[in-house]
């Protein structure tokens, strides 16, 4: 489609009515030694009731003399950076006379103080926007309107159906920080709906966004809801049900030229996609629901899809699948080096609404790995990372789980990237706050825990390593963590690492957000696809292991470990509820199977096959059958990938502490192993209550007469599980999203289910040791496998299946393939 050029329009806000936003005293707007600059009046009230706003939040007012000290010294910052040049010669001077007028601060009243403020405020904002990076230069933008409980639920077009949130549209700001002239690209142009994550090609001459049409959808409230109105309707299986039937409704990604011309829907169907990111080749990531599973953690009232990295190619027809993770992930950016970086939601037997971090795959989906954020407390989740043009750092929003997404500013340098070698937790001495004023949301530091910031940043653009362009709301951060029911607005600004923040633009009825500077980029590298086809042909990946015992925390030489085990992580579904149905004591755990075995050379390297496109995780485990180290991420590949990697649990950025030759390299690779009955998928009755039956019944029949007797280890069933799983309860330990977690964080040596489960020490005391001794191998083998898997009951989620289960069925869910 091919539409005539956006209108303009010139649109006067009023000065927002709070109370503290308005500036005291009549505004002295100081001369310009540019005899064109001419701000529009009704921006002037808006930058200075900012200005204003700004100081209420250091506790004071613009004639205060600390503000006055803070504005010169903020000046002298940025004259030292930006170099004298000719456009600034003249603020220069005019800063220079404001310096030596403010040496007699205690000898000006009130207004006059106020008056040197405003007039030394506008030359610094002035000469800032002189900075050839933001000069002259027009910002795309998007205006929207969000649902703001949970980031889980500001991407999916189903809420903002049920919600009745709709509004926004795409804009370019013509002069910004001037004027507040704006050119309306897709007005008219699409009917109403929702709006959100903008992206602009690296030639600058192309838009993508997501947009949902709300048109056509039936049953939406006559006006928006919040997050806890819709929460307390209950269940929304019939409501979702039906919109799964609907194409109307769900975001879908859609581009535009950036005259306004040839709109494009370049994604359909009921899937929920957003998030564009255009790639070197042509070709265009996005997030999207298309994998198919839920959340674990979720209620009855919130439906949420897993939604992961995917990648639309240059045709624009071919869609591939470039993340098998098990569950959500947000905000791809191209990185320098051509790779992709994004936020991932990783809780693997961990606590749910923690583990945000960021990671980095090749743009086919190749080796993907975690970069930062996925080991610590301190900060909650990292949002919408962005390259700093010129440097390998990354800029970032410091946020949180149970909020919209929004928080602090933060870059991070990857080069300087480790972890702690006797926690195994992520060091910040890589992180630098840009705006520490904000603290980061949700985040857990000794002696502070889930603090909530007043104000908030989003959908941050670096410029270089000391300017942005930034969306700043005035307002909390809204969601179900800081009890927030609407979303705070949102309205455009420029920053500095000097402490500057100037407001460039704000609309009083919608937030403004994803500012985006209409310059081309230089083009990352493009990263070429290095796929073995004969490999992919078999649907399977090559992993090459250095040394297993390469680890953060060190190993126990005493214990030797002769092989990995390799288990599939299971999509939640087809129900969304937390925990409905459960799998087994673990709370909100993955439903998982074994995949089988793969041998470790004495020398510690490895060198298999796997299945490509699932997610799995790895065990390290010692001669005796029990895990010295389990993963609680997970890892995935692409078909035809090879990947190597240093040791298990590798320090990020390592190389071999002592390189020798891999023995497993020497010889063709392994292929998968199947392990015992029982654990394909995960099934107790045939994995544990057969070892429990020829050894363990006779002694422990739920008897009365005998104390020893009372625990029951029978197959008699009981409402969810059989008598001898609930019995062994308290003598079990696991991770778990919950108060029963071994430990929240991740897993040192030493800490799988076999070591921590008391019933490892039962089974060798002096009641039981001889007999435990006797019995074959392959059963204590197998207990040692349960207890190391997580003590699951069940390897489904499926009720029919699960039905099967406890029946001792082996089952075939297609669901496992």
């Amino acid at each position: 489609m091919t539409f005539l050029r956006p209108k303009t329009v010139l649109t006067c806000f009023l000065v927002p009515v709070f109370a503290f936003w308005l500036p005291l005293g009549v505004s002295t707007l100081a001369a310009s030694p540019d005899s064109d600059v001419q701000e529009d009046p009704a921006l002037v009230k808006l930058v200075e009731a900012d200005w204003a706003f700004q100081e209420k939040q250091r506790d004071r007012t613009p004639d205060n003399p600390a503000a006055i000290g803070d504005l010169l010294s903020r000046a002298e910052k940025l004259f030292a950076d930006l170099k004298p040049s000719a456009p600034l010669k003249g603020y220069i001077e005019k800063f220079q006379e404001l310096k030596q007028k403010a040496q007699n601060l205690d000898q000006l009243d009130t207004e006059a103080r106020r008056a040197l403020y405003h007039e030394l405020r506008w030359t610094l904002r002035r000469a800032a926007l002189k900075n050839p990076l933001v000069a002259e230069t027009p910002i795309a933008f998007l205006k929207r309107r969000r649902f703001a409980c949970q980031m889980l639920h500001e991407y999916l077009g189903y809420y903002y159906q049920r919600s009745g949130t709709d509004g926004g549209e795409v804009c370019i700001l013509k002069n910004p920080g001037f004027d507040m002239s704006i050119d309306r690209l897709t007005e008219g142009h699409l009917p109403k709906g929702a709006y959100t994550t903008l992206a602009l090609s690296h030639d600058a001459k192309r838009l993508y966004f997501a947009f949902a049409d709300m048109s056509e959808v039936k049953n939406r409230p006559s006006k928006p809801i919040h997050w806890k109105a819709l929460s307390a309707q209950g269940s929304a299986r019939d409501a979702w049900n039906a919109h799964l039937k609907e194409e109307k409704g769900w975001f879908h990604l859609f581009s535009i030229n950036t005259d306004g011309s040839d709109l494009r829907q370049l994604t359909s169907g009921v899937y929920g996609d957003f998030d564009p990111c255009p790639l070197p080749d042509g070709s265009l990531a996005f997030m999207s629901s298309r994998r198919g599973g839920y959340g674990r953690c979720h209620g009855g009232w919130e439906p949420l899809p897993v939604y992961t990295l995917h990648r639309l190619g240059a045709d624009g027809k071919k869609i591939d699948t470039l993340s098998y993770h098990e569950t959500n992930e947000w905000h791809p950016s191209v990185l320098s080096d051509g790779r992709i970086v994004y936020s991932r939601w990783d809780y693997i037997d961990r606590w749910a609404s923690r583990y945000h971090g960021l990671w980095v795959t090749n743009p086919d989906g190749t080796q993907t790995s975690a970069l930062f954020g996925n080991y610590t407390l301190r900060v909650n989740a990292c949002y919408q990372p962005k390259a700093i043009p010129g440097s390998n750092r990354i800029l970032f929003i410091a946020g949180a789980h149970h909020s919209a997404v929004g928080g602090s500013l933060a870059i991070l340098d990857p080069s300087r990237v480790r972890l702690n070698r006797q926690s195994g937790e992520d060091t910040f001495e890589a992180i630098e706050r840009l705006t520490p004023e904000v603290p980061f949301p949700e985040a857990i530091v000794p002696g502070i825990e889930e603090q909530w910031p007043s104000t908030y940043y989003h959908s941050p653009w670096p410029l270089s390593e000391n300017y942005f362009l930034v969306s700043y709301s005035r307002e909390p951060l809204a969601g179900y963590g800081p009890n927030q029911l609407w979303d705070g607005r949102t309205g455009l600004y420029y920053l500095d690492r000097f402490g500057n923040l100037e407001l460039l633009y704000e609309d009083p009825e919608i937030s403004c957000q994803y500012p985006l500077p209409l310059v081309a980029r230089p083009m990352p590298r493009t990263i070429p696809a290095r796929l073995d086809p004969k490999l992919a042909e078999r649907n399977e990946a090559e992993i090459m292991l250095t040394d297993v015992h390469e680890t953060v925390i060190p190993i126990d030489s005493k214990r030797k470990i002769d092989h990995l085990r390799i288990f599939q992580l299971l999509p939640k579904g087809p129900g969304y509820v937390s925990n409905n149905p459960s799998v087994g004591h673990p709370h909100a755990v993955n439903a998982r199977m074994l995949l089988g075995t793969v041998p470790v050379e004495p020398n510690g390297s490895a060198y298999f096959r796997v299945p490509a496109g699932k997610p799995l995780y790895f065990q390290a485990v010692d001669t005796d059958g029990r895990a010295v180290l389990s993963m609680r991420s997970e890892v995935y590949f692409q078909p035809g990938e090879r990947r190597s990697c240093v040791g298990c649990h590798e320090p990020i950025q390592s190389t071999p502490a002592n390189p020798v030759s891999s023995v497993a390299s020497t010889r063709p690779p392994s292929t998968i192993q199947p392990g015992p009955d029982g654990s394909h998928p995960m099934s107790y009755v045939r994995l544990v209550q057969p070892i429990l039956d020829r050894h363990c019944v006779k002694c422990h029949t739920g008897s009365d007469a005998d104390k020893a007797n009372q625990l029951d280890l029978t197959s008699a069933p009981t409402k969810r599980y059989n008598r001898s799983y609930e019995s062994l309860r308290p003598f079990l330990r696991w991770y778990e999203w919950g108060d029963l977690n071994l430990r929240r964080i991740n897993t040192p040596p030493g800490f799988g289910g076999t070591d921590q489960c008391p019933l490892t020490d039962i089974l060798n005391d002096k009641n039981h040791g001889e007999l435990f001794s006797k019995i074959p191998e392959s059963d204590r083998r197998r207990l040692y496998l349960w207890m190391d898997a997580n003590v699951p009951f069940y390897g489904t989620m499926v009720e029919k299946e699960m039905a099967k289960q406890r029946e001792g069925e082996a089952i075939e869910d297609p669901r496992l393939q």
